[in-house]
């Protein structure tokens, strides 16, 4: 009976090694990481780029995109900060819309294949709020109600609480908006263009909107979102709006400022 108990032992000893080393030689495949995630599958933008890790990569590797009318793939090579080693990852790059793949082969001729998806960077900003700021110089009480009623006109200017904007990226900094004045009513819209554009003198980027036959320029703040991002992002967005140009000849009071905001949030209701 003991021999019997001492067999069995043994035997459990033995498939348990032998579990363990399937385990260690299934990790010893090619693996691709993004963030701190394995991945078969990733998405990108087609305006976008993303940075894909690799693991059990022996020797020097090549990477090629199966069809590089969809994406592109080069190697990348980075400082890793914690321990101070040259490493190399992938730059997919998106270029249009579609799927296709990615190959890796390393210096033993072991290969693996990453799937990428290409999809068309929308960003849809939900209007919540708005805000005004107007300024006179040398200002007193009695001009308040002038202020007031500036204030008032402003935002009556701006895109109303309840619109929204979608903007359809065909390169990083340009593309199709479209213009809701109210999101309940989808079917009521102005078709027009944005452009970011840099602004040299404050080293800030402007927004250019065009529809409706008028060019509206806005001071975007939140501004990774809208041209850096490749997700959705909970970031809130506020455009600023200077209107000083509408009030320049007034004497009594004299304005100094006179500026709109539009409060908004990323939405998927459109």
């Amino acid at each position: 009976m003991k021999n019997k108990f001492l067999y069995l032992f043994i035997a459990s000893l033995c498939f348990i090694g032998f579990a363990s080393c399937s385990d260690d030689d299934e990790d010893t495949d090619i693996k691709f990481l993004y963030g701190s995630e394995k991945v078969s599958l990733v998405s990108v933008t087609s305006v976008g780029s993303i940075l894909v890790e690799t693991r059990n990569v022996n020797g020097a590797f090549t990477v090629k995109s199966n069809n590089e009318e969809i994406a592109t793939a080069v190697i990348d090579e980075y400082k890793d900060l914690n321990t101070g080693q040259i490493r190399l990852r992938i730059n997919i790059q998106g270029i249009k819309e579609g799927s296709t793949s990615v190959t890796v082969i390393d210096s033993e001729n072991r290969s693996a294949t990453l799937k990428v998806d290409v999809i068309i960077k929308t960003v849809s900003l939900l209007i919540t709020s708005q805000g005004a700021s107007v300024e006179a110089e040398n200002g007193t009480p009695e001009d308040q109600p002038a202020i007031d009623k500036i204030t008032e006109e402003i935002k009556s200017k701006l895109a109303p609480i309840g619109g929204g904007f979608k903007l359809i990226y065909t390169s990083q900094y340009e593309g199709t908006l479209i213009y809701y004045p109210n999101i309940q009513k989808l079917s009521e819209k102005e078709e027009g263009i944005f452009k970011f554009e840099g602004n040299e003198a404050t080293e800030r980027m402007t927004l250019k909107f065009f529809y409706n036959n008028t060019e509206y320029v806005y001071d975007p703040y939140g501004g990774s979102l809208l041209t850096n991002s490749t997700r959705t992002s909970e970031v809130r967005v506020i455009f600023i709006r200077d209107f000083i140009n509408d009030y320049i000849g007034m004497t009594k009071p004299k304005i100094k400022k006179a500026s709109g905001a539009l409060f908004m949030s990323p939405s998927m209701a459109f």
